[in-house]
């Protein structure tokens, strides 16, 4: 009985060690190498909640009749969300007064996310812990 506990308690703490990298946030300032504001993986249920928050940004967004050169030059944030270890999807994106704007790196396509700025503020400025 006690083999078959111990057994049970690897296999739980093992198979947790895998699962937090299944989902992952970076968030950087600007566009390119700039300064990473935030990594999240999912190793709580916090956490996940924060990247889906994240995830959110794109849900649902509209698309722009805008030319790509008319983003914004320099851009205010870089996110990108990894699932399950793939190449993950990046959005650049620039708060535009009252909207959020964003478009993915390989889409020339503009979007406007049904998130606010403040909603977006608050889900970046909140502790990580």
């Amino acid at each position: 009985m006690k083999r078959i506990l111990c057994a049970l308690c690897a296999l739980i703490i093992l198979s947790g060690c895998a699962v937090p990298d299944s989902l992952q946030l970076d968030v950087s300032q600007g566009y390119g190498l700039h300064t990473k504001l935030l990594h999240l993986n999912a190793s709580t249920e916090k956490s996940r909640q924060r990247i889906e928050g994240f995830a959110s940004l794109t849900e649902d967004a509209q698309p722009l009749d805008k030319d790509i050169s008319l983003f914004a030059y320099y851009p205010d944030l870089t996110v990108t969300i990894t699932r399950d270890g793939d190449r993950g999807q990046t959005a650049v994106v620039d708060i535009n007064g009252d909207h959020v704007d964003f478009h993915y790196l390989d889409d020339g396509q503009i979007y406007r996310s049904k998130m606010t700025p403040d909603d977006l503020k608050k889900l970046l400025h909140q502790p990580t812990r």
